[in-house]
């Protein structure tokens, strides 16, 4: 079992935070310190508390998360996970139960994901978000636009100019909707947990809107509050385009098993998974001139 940095007694762990943010991390040490400061420059009149899953970094990240634990006992809690421990998914190591344990250790009556490689730009990102929320009690998830660090692409796709309120059955056709992290969601995590698609082979993100999508209203915001930086070493950066996409029909299935249980839904997602597949596995490639 992972012990919290510092113990219990801490500023931090003395107050009932409002929000809790989660950063995963591992093998960041490139950008953890400008993630760990867009965060703490929040500006806000409740408390919130910051929840870093370190997982046993070699490059020094881990390092640097010790530095601002140490400087920052009113706001962060630190766990410090042991290689030894990691899940195996498909025959290799992830970083799953990290992101779980975060999930099961958050407090606050609302949560925030951000990975360590990515950051925020708004210093009211929580403030204005928890408005939101309580403005609309029925709402199970607030997301808002985010900034993509990407040649050609400027913002995630799908998303509407304006602020607007979606019902679950608005969202029957959407996998997926902003960045992960720009969303801020209600505590119940306890019920994600209990699902069993946690534990495999499926993208949290992904798992997560699946489950907050049909609890609620998502409401969304305009406002460019966060950065998504793209990291080549990142599980989805780092393989192949076509690897991505046959893990596409898996997870639609466990999607449909075990969260939305919508036939028409798992065959729709499956269509255009097979229509897309078309073209990555069979796209003409060019002849070569002959030079001759």
């Amino acid at each position: 079992m992972t012990m919290e940095y510092l113990g219990e007694s801490k500023p931090v762990n003395q107050v009932k935070p409002l929000v809790s943010v989660c950063v995963p991390t591992f093998q960041h040490s490139a950008f953890i310190s400008t993630c760990l400061d867009s965060l703490l420059m929040q500006v806000t009149d409740f408390p919130f508390e910051i929840l870093i899953g370190e997982d046993d970094s070699t490059d020094g990240t881990r390092e640097i998360c010790l530095n601002y634990a140490d400087r920052y006992p009113d706001k962060i809690r630190l766990f410090l996970r042991r290689d030894e421990d990691k899940i195996f998914l498909l025959g290799k190591k992830s970083g799953k139960l990290n992101h779980l344990g975060l999930y099961r250790s958050a407090r606050g009556e609302f949560v925030c994901i951000c990975d360590g490689d990515d950051l925020w730009l708004d210093p009211e990102k929580l403030q204005k978000q928890l408005k939101v929320m309580r403005d609309f009690p029925e709402a199970s998830l607030c997301i808002t636009n985010t900034k993509v660090e990407e040649r050609g692409v400027e913002f995630p796709p799908g998303l509407p100019d304006k602020f607007q309120i979606f019902h679950p059955s608005d969202l029957k056709k959407v996998q997926y909707l902003g960045h992960i992290s720009s969303w801020m969601m209600r505590n119940r995590m306890t019920e994600l947990l209990n699902n069993p698609v946690v534990k495999l082979p499926v993208p949290l993100d992904m798992v997560i809107f699946a489950f907050y999508k049909l609890r609620g209203l998502t409401v969304y915001m305009p406002e460019v509050t966060t950065i998504y930086r793209k990291n080549p070493t990142g599980a989805f950066q780092s393989q192949s385009e076509k690897k991505n996409h046959k893990a596409q029909y898996r997870n639609n299935w466990y999607l449909y098993y075990y969260v939305h249980h919508d036939p028409i839904q798992f065959f729709r997602t499956m269509g255009y998974s097979l229509k897309r597949g078309f073209h990555i596995f069979f796209r003409p490639t060019k002849k070569r001139k002959n030079n001759s």
